[in-house]
Parts: structure tokens; sequence; C-alpha cells
């Protein structure tokens, strides 16, 4: 028994060593998994809630039961906190001093991180708002700075287009977005509704007010914000985001198998395009499980295991669309084997892929501030 105590000891030892909170942030940034979000309130932060562990406290603070349901859950989040823990979690520490410096107006709001996506996910909406420092989004986003002549720039918002009404009804792309070089079918359904911080109950608002279209089967989800909604709409191409961990699959168009977990994506605005049966059958697509899908998310994530060096399969070289489950981080949130989350991801990484998805646009749900 004594010598089960004195290994759980060690091991507890290790573990604090291992977490290696101490690391400058550049050090945590580089080496691609965050400080231990158990001891963020020894380093001075506020905790945050988990998918795997829910809240360390007895009682859940306001600010993050609301985004919770009635359980404390939310499906298709695997982080809910605010910036600053997050920031300080991902090594971003210049975002910390930024957020307790008076002459900065970055607000430590309560970010929601869903399943496969980096700690500074957030940062991307910001940035697209101009919101976020050109010297910091540098640092988080691997990228050169922008030239601005200040470092308080900001961009006006995007829109939801006047002609949106709340009911679902059929629009010309190019009479919304004049840009738009969709080349099949010029028509959509569009429809706009109020967001609300419970997705289950925004979810139940938006397929109340849709009704059958969201009954469809083999339907895939994007959720964005109105800038990239426009730029879609004008190109529809494989991306690669800035952030390593947000190309789970590598570059290509991302859409989700859920209408939940596109609305993570639209934070407090945004849209939620919605593609109907995209022609996978005239396509290849490389599906992804088991090995070859945790050896794939272990390249990509750039995680330091041996899989992630397997040899590239034939099927990647030919594939118009990757299929696989969107990754979660466990328990460690990033450190050991990525585990599969039970949402599916379908990803065009061909421009033909991207094609049949531009083909199979069926809707778009438009998601208003509140």
């Amino acid at each position: 028994m004594e010598n089960s105590e004195t290994q759980q000891g060690h091991d507890h030892e290790e573990k604090e060593h291992f977490d290696s909170d101490y690391d400058e942030g550049d050090a945590v940034l580089a080496r691609g998994w965050p400080r231990n979000h158990r001891n963020l309130v020894k380093h001075g932060f506020r905790p945050v809630w988990t998918s795997q562990e829910g809240y360390p406290e007895d009682e859940i603070p306001a600010d993050i039961q609301e985004w919770l349901d009635e359980n404390g859950q939310r499906r298709s989040a695997e982080i809910i906190g605010p910036l600053r823990s997050l920031a300080w979690l991902a090594g971003l520490d210049e975002l910390v001093q930024a957020i307790d410096h008076p002459a900065y107006v970055i607000e430590d709001d309560i970010e929601v991180i869903p399943f496969g996506v980096g700690l500074l996910w957030p940062l991307n909406r910001r940035e697209e708002e101009g919101t976020v420092p050109p010297t910091i989004w540098a640092k988080a986003s691997g990228n050169n700075p922008t030239v601005v002549s200040s470092p308080f720039v900001t961009t006006a918002p995007s829109t939801t287009p006047a002609a949106i009404k709340g009911s679902l009804e059929t629009h010309s792309l190019r009479d919304l977005y004049p840009a738009s070089r969709a080349q099949a079918s010029d028509h959509v359904k569009c429809v706009k509704i109020r967001f609300d911080k419970n997705i289950n109950w925004l979810e139940a608002d938006i397929r109340k007010l849709v009704g059958a279209p969201l009954e469809s089967e083999n339907l895939w989800f994007r959720g964005l914000g109105l800038n990239a909604l426009e730029s879609t709409l004008a190109l529809f191409i494989p991306e690669r985001t800035s952030h390593n961990s947000d190309n789970e699959l590598g570059p290509g168009f991302y859409t989700a198998s859920t209408l939940q977990y596109a609305l993570e994506y639209v934070r407090i605005g945004g849209a939620v395009m919605v593609f109907k049966d995209p022609a996978l059958h005239s396509t290849k697509v490389w599906e992804l499980d088991s090995q070859p899908w945790t050896a794939w998310i272990a390249r990509w994530k750039h995680l330091q295991l041996a899989i992630a060096h397997d040899p590239i399969p034939g099927e990647y070289r030919t594939a118009d669309f990757i299929k696989g489950a969107i990754s979660s981080r466990g328990r460690e949130l990033g450190r050991g084997v990525p585990t599969p989350s039970e949402v599916t991801q379908l990803v065009a990484c061909s421009y033909e892929g991207c094609k049949a998805l531009r083909d199979s646009l069926e809707m778009i749900i438009f998601v208003e501030r509140a």
C-alpha cells in the first residue's frame, strides 16, 4: 500500500513537471500543447469548463452557465472560459497583458471552443473585426503583422443583407452579394434569426423556423462570419487557416455533419451555409477511420507522436473529399493521442470537391448579433 502511495506521489510530481506551467509563452506556443488547465487558479486565472471534466468548482459562474444547457453541458464544445484564461493556457502571454492593460479595449469575454480547433480560435473572429492588435495576431497565427497606421484600427462589422427576412425565402445570390460567382443554381433559400447563447435553444428555434428542409438526409453545414461568407461566395477554394490545429485533415473547405457544431462558428453573429447531397458518388472520397484517422490528425496537428510521420497514403493524393471524425483533445487537452468526437467532417480538398459543394448549396441561415 505504501509503495502504491509513493508511486502515486511520484506520478503527481512527474505530472506537475510535465505540465511546464512556467515555460515561457513562446515555448508553449511552439511545443503545440497548452499549460495545465487544472492550474489556472493557482496562477491567478479563472477556471474553465471542459467537456471531459465540467466546471472544477461547485457553482458554475453565470457568464459560463448561460452558454450551457440545463444539465451543464454543451455537446459541440470542448472548452468554455474567459479569453484571458485561454490566452494563458495557449502561451499567448502578450494577449493576457493586453487584456490587463487599460490602453487596450480587448474584452475578457467568455469564449466557446468547439471540438477540433485551437485555443486561440476566438482570435480569428477578432482579427476579422479588427479588434486585436496586429502584433498579437501575428504571433498567434504565425503570419507577418499587417501594416497599419495604428494598432487600434477597427473595421465596420458586416451586416445581414436587407432583403433577408425572418421567414424562409428564395433569393438570388448575385442580388445579395454582387461579387458572387455561383455558377450552378444562383438561387438559394435564406432566412435570418436572432442569436441565443443557449445553443440547444438556438438550434431548436432554427429548426422550427425552417422546418422540412432541415429534415433532409445528407446535409452538411459550414458556419462562418459574414465577411468570410462574402469571400466564399466569390470563390469556393480549398483553404488553409493560419492555425495548424484548425487544419485537422489538411487544407480544405470544411463542413460538419451537424447544425449545432456549425453554429459554434457564428459566435454572436454570422451565417451557416447548408449543403444538400453533394455529388460524392462522382468524386473521390477518402474515408478515415481508426489508425489512418489518428495518424492523419497527428500529422496535421503536428503532434509529437511517431504515427505523425507515417507515409502519406496514396488515397490522399487523388481525393476530392476527406471524411472523418472531428477530434477531441481528451482529458489532457491535446498532449496525447487524439480521440474522435461524435461529429463528422467532410472536407473538400480539391477544386472538384469544392465545385461539388458549391453546386449543392441549398440554404444560408443568417444569425444576427444579440
